[in-house]
């Protein structure tokens, strides 16, 4: 498939306009930017993102010929007054997924400015700057940093540097996952992350121990109210060490096991597509034939009722004659409503079925670039988000 590509030399699209994947050419280069989610989304697991990461990455970097970036820019809010937890884990995870060697190919990009905030967010930068664990050590490392103002023009500066640069980088995850042939669980990045799970599993592992003390001693007291309390945390806890487990499992992946997963996972999705495709076309043919039935009825009554109306009102007006006439054009007024609701439904039935197009659209777009993912537009709404750049 042709990508598309729109002939912008001298603006590109920021804040909430920018698209997933947006291509553009730029001193007769085509410029692909590509939107990764970050790891504090609220709809998505850090597990489900990691995974996706590494499987998109290495996919990219093991086709033929190789698609290699030529920089990320790292979108952070400078409206956040502090790096909070969330955050730091962000970057800690992006710094191993880039690896050192491929900091130098990083643009630290601070968004949200506003004119209220300015000296403060300068005090941010700078601390960001200076600070070893934060931006300091990929500073020493070659990343560069750069002030984002959700401006055209600030947007291709930073484009503009990563081409001027003309590099082509490989990325830890990618030389881990492809060249030595890692599990996720063996990566730099997801080493992290089973250290993470395992502590959330080990603090769950104590909850239990103390909730089931807590629950036999309610137990010999006979505290029924407690006992009911304290069984449902201990299900949940339960739940939660179950979760734990799988999640270390789903970390013990290699890249041709990630691709079996996604190849199952795309034959299931489209086999439940294709069912909900199915149902939808049966309910529509038959609201298309009610409405058919309805529509000639409709006609066949109001012919009827015309010339019955008429003979009614010739007659003496008699009560019994008002009476058919009222349950006449009760009738057609039920007949009406009901043709209007069908219309509606078949409506929402076709808007649904083109939504539902243009996002499987989008999802084959995006597996045959090699690259997925969603998160923070190029204005950087989420901490942590980053943009891939690929210079051809």
């Amino acid at each position: 498939m042709k990508e598309k590509t729109t002939e912008y030399t001298d603006r590109v699209p920021v804040g909430k306009d920018v698209p997933e994947d947006f291509s553009l050419r730029r001193k007769g280069q085509v410029v692909r930017l590509i939107d990764t989610p970050g790891f504090d989304d609220s709809k998505r697991s850090d597990i489900d993102v990691l995974t996706d990461l590494a499987f998109h990455l290495a996919s990219a970097y093991q086709t033929n010929p190789k698609i290699l970036l030529s920089g990320i820019i790292y979108l952070h809010p400078i409206d956040q007054p502090k790096l909070a937890g969330t955050a730091r884990k962000n970057l800690a995870m992006f710094k191993l997924l880039c690896g050192d060697e491929s900091l130098q190919s990083v643009v630290l990009a601070t968004t949200m400015w506003r004119d209220e905030i300015q000296a403060d967010a300068t005090q941010r930068v700078t601390q960001l700057e200076s600070t070893p664990e934060y931006w300091g050590r990929m500073i020493e490392h070659g990343s560069s940093v750069f002030r984002h103002d959700n401006t055209p023009g600030s947007a291709l500066r930073i484009i503009d540097h990563i081409i001027a640069r003309r590099e082509r980088i490989v990325l830890s995850v990618q030389k881990q996952m492809v060249d030595e042939h890692r599990t996720i669980d063996q990566t730099s990045a997801g080493q992290l992350e089973r250290h993470e799970i395992i502590k959330e599993k080990e603090r769950a592992t104590r909850r239990l121990e103390e909730n089931r003390e807590e629950l036999e001693a309610s137990l010999r007291a006979k505290e029924q109210q407690n006992v009911h309390q304290l069984s449902e945390e201990q299900q949940k806890y339960e739940r939660e060490i179950q979760q734990k487990d799988h999640d270390i499992e789903a970390l013990r992946m290699s890249v041709a096991e990630l691709q079996k997963q996604k190849e199952a996972q795309m034959v299931r999705e489209e086999e439940e597509l294709q069912a909900f495709y199915a149902q939808q076309d049966a309910k529509y043919a038959e609201m298309s034939r009610e409405l058919a039935a309805l529509l000639q009825q409709d006609t066949q009554t109001s012919s009827d009722n015309s010339g019955q109306q008429e003979g009614a009102a010739a007659a003496a007006g008699s009560q019994e004659d008002k009476a058919i006439v009222e349950r006449m054009m009760n009738k057609m007024n039920d007949t009406g409503l009901r043709i209007q609701m069908l219309s509606e439904q078949m409506d929402a039935i076709e808007n649904e079925r083109r939504m539902l197009k243009a996002q499987e659209k989008k999802k084959f777009a995006k597996r045959g670039m090699q690259y997925g993912g969603a998160g923070a537009a190029f204005g950087g709404i989420a901490a942590g988000a980053a943009m891939l750049c690929s210079v051809m």
